[in-house]
């Protein structure tokens, strides 16, 4: 079987980046209403994220994809079970955003908020730094509906401060480990190896072991059919 791997920290069909962890904190609810994902459709002249309203929680549990997500462990794990807050991030066309305009519109996702919570605003300034590949909108990140984007593979992320990107939430969902799941945790230091701790129910244990410190910072899930395959923790300052 063919496996197609998505980054759904990024959540865009055919574009795989690097999966890292990171954090949202609470915002302010953008001006939106609910929109279900399956009747978006993006409007005219309206830049929008590549992955704007392209997938549910329910996208987990699809056998023929492997996903690697950020995620806060919320709940440790119980009878197996692993309970997470899953975040992702707006990414956008490089073309989408090298042709951006002063009075043209842009769509994004406020620090915290739900994944069809969005704002749609005007681009009211833009800067631009060619020789490190940054975009700044509207007064960058500290000015209500600013925004900074950086270009990874061929593709704008935003970017907030310590270069980690603007979480939104997509939900809190209990997926059971995989027998032979895998623990790949390298925080001690930011030069670690990876220590790897083997199956179900050692990988709970060291989990369970430290129950605060598996944020959207530094952690990763690898998910497939429902289903932990692996957790990954990095060192973050």
């Amino acid at each position: 079987m063919n496996l197609k791997y998505k980054i759904l920290a990024v959540l865009a069909a055919g574009i795989a980046l690097t999966a890292c962890g990171s954090s949202g904190t609470p915002a302010s609810t953008p001006a939106s209403s609910a929109v279900p994902a399956s009747s978006h459709v993006a409007e005219e002249g309206v830049t929008e994220p590549i992955n704007m309203l392209t997938w549910t929680l329910d996208d987990l549990d699809r056998e023929d994809t492997v996903t690697f997500i950020p995620a806060e462990i919320t709940s440790g794990v119980q009878g197996g079970n692993l309970t997470a807050k899953i975040f992702s991030y707006d990414l956008y066309k490089k073309e989408d955003v090298e042709k951006l305009a002063v009075g043209d519109q842009i769509t994004l996702h406020e620090e915290g908020a739900a994944w069809n919570q969005f704002v749609t605003v005007a681009v009211e300034s833009i800067e631009k730094n060619d020789q490190y590949h940054l975009v700044t909108i509207n007064g960058g990140m500290e000015e209500q509906y600013g925004l900074d984007l950086k270009l990874e593979d061929d593709a704008y992320r935003t970017m907030t401060f310590d270069d980690y990107p603007v979480y939104y939430e997509m939900g809190e969902k209990t997926m059971p480990l995989a027998d032979d799941a895998v623990l790949k945790d390298s925080s001690a230091d930011p030069q670690a190896e990876a220590v790897e701790t083997t199956g179900a129910d050692a990988v709970a244990a060291a989990i369970n072991a430290d129950p605060d410190n598996w944020t959207t910072y530094n952690t990763t899930l690898v998910v497939q059919g429902g289903k932990v395959l692996e957790v990954r923790r990095i060192w973050v300052p």
